[in-house]
C-alpha cells in the first residue's frame, strides 16, 4: 500500500512557493508516493450549505482562508522533484470549461512527466457554484459529460462529444497527452452517486475516512462497484483513501495504516496537521509511524 500527503499552500504567508517546494522535497526523500492537494475557488465567511465531512455540517476552516490553484501548484513541484507524484484531491471540475480543463491537464501530464492524476468531484457548496456562474442542480449530470468529454479530447485526432453541457464537433486538441488515453481520472467523494461514477466512469475512487464504520463503508464501495462488473482489487481500479488526522500520534497512525491495508486500500492519503516550523521533523514522524523510514 502507498502511503501519501495532503497538504495546503497558500493558506498563509508563511506558506508560499518557496514552503510548498522544500515541503514536496521532504515528500520525495521521505519516500510519500503523492502530494494531494485541494481546491477551491473562493471560501465564504458562512454557507448555507452543508459541507459532508463535519458532524454539524460546518467547514472546519477559518473565514479568512485561502488556497492556491492546485493545477499551478503541481506544475510548479514537479520541476523541483523527480518522483514525487501529484493529485487534485479534488478539482471541482463541474466549474471550469471541460476543453480549457483537458488543455490544462495534458500539458500537465507533459510537464510533470506523467506524474499527475486528475482527482475530480462534483462540489457541496452551491454558494461557489452561484459566484462563478455555474448551475449547481445539475452538476452530476454535467460531471459525468465532463469526464467522457475530456477522454475524447485527449484520444481522438478529431474529437466529437454531443451532450448537454458539453458540445463540440471535429476539435482538434495537440499534443496529446504522453500517458496513454490521458492521466487518470479519480473520482472523489463519499456519497452512493461517487461510488457509482467511479464504478462506471472512474479509473479509481478517492473517499475520505470520515464514517464512524469505514468496514461497511467501503464494503458499500466494493457491492457498487461490483454491480457494474468491477471489483476493489482490479488493477485498472486506484482505491485511495483520505484519512484527516487533529494530531499526529504515531500509534494512531500505525494502527490505521494497518487497517486500512487490511481493507485492500491501494494508496493512504495522510492529511496531518502539519506546521511550517519545523516541519521536516513532524513528516518524519508521520513517515516513521507508516512505515516508510
Amino acid at each position: 500500500m502507498h502511503i501519501s500527503i495532503a497538504g495546503f499552500f497558500g493558506n498563509s504567508p508563511r506558506r508560499g512557493l518557496s514552503f510548498a517546494r522544500d515541503f514536496a522535497q521532504a515528500l520525495e526523500e521521505l519516500n510519500f508516493r503523492t502530494l494531494s492537494l485541494p481546491e477551491h475557488v473562493v471560501f465564504f465567511p458562512t454557507y448555507e450549505s452543508d459541507y459532508p465531512y463535519t458532524d454539524d455540517g460546518e467547514p472546519n476552516w477559518g473565514p479568512d482562508t485561502g488556497i492556491f490553484d492546485p493545477l499551478f501548484v503541481a506544475q510548479a513541484l514537479a520541476l523541483t522533484t523527480t518522483k514525487l507524484r501529484f493529485i487534485t484531491g479534488v478539482l471541482i471540475l463541474t466549474q471550469r470549461p471541460a476543453l480549457l480543463t483537458a488543455k490544462e491537464v495534458l500539458t500537465l501530464d507533459h510537464f510533470t512527466d506523467g506524474r499527475f492524476e486528475l482527482g475530480v468531484g462534483s462540489g457541496w457548496s452551491w454558494e461557489e457554484y452561484s459566484a462563478l456562474g455555474v448551475d449547481f442542480a445539475r452538476r452530476g449530470r454535467r460531471l459525468d459529460e465532463y469526464i467522457e468529454a475530456l477522454r475524447v479530447a485527449w484520444t481522438d485526432d478529431r474529437a466529437t462529444y454531443t451532450g448537454e453541457f458539453v458540445h463540440f464537433e471535429n476539435a482538434v486538441m495537440n499534443p496529446k497527452p504522453i500517458t496513454p488515453g490521458g492521466p487518470p481520472i479519480i473520482i472523489g467523494g463519499d456519497s452512493p452517486a461517487a461510488m457509482r461514477r467511479a464504478a462506471v466512469l472512474g479509473d479509481g475512487w478517492y473517499g475520505w475516512w470520515a464514517q464512524p464504520d469505514i468496514k461497511a463503508h467501503l464494503g458499500q464501495l466494493g457491492e457498487t462497484l461490483n454491480a457494474h462488473g468491477r471489483d476493489l482489487s482490479d488493477e485498472d481500479f486506484d482505491f485511495k483513501l483520505g484519512l484527516p488526522l487533529s494530531e499526529i500520534n504515531p500509534s494512531e497512525i500505525e494502527a490505521k495504516v494497518e487497517l486500512a491495508a487490511s481493507l485492500g486500500v491501494d494508496e493512504l492519503i495522510l492529511a496531518p496537521p502539519i506546521p511550517t516550523k519545523d516541519f521536516s521533523t513532524h513528516l518524519q514522524l508521520v513517515a516513521q509511524a507508516a512505515g516508510l523510514v
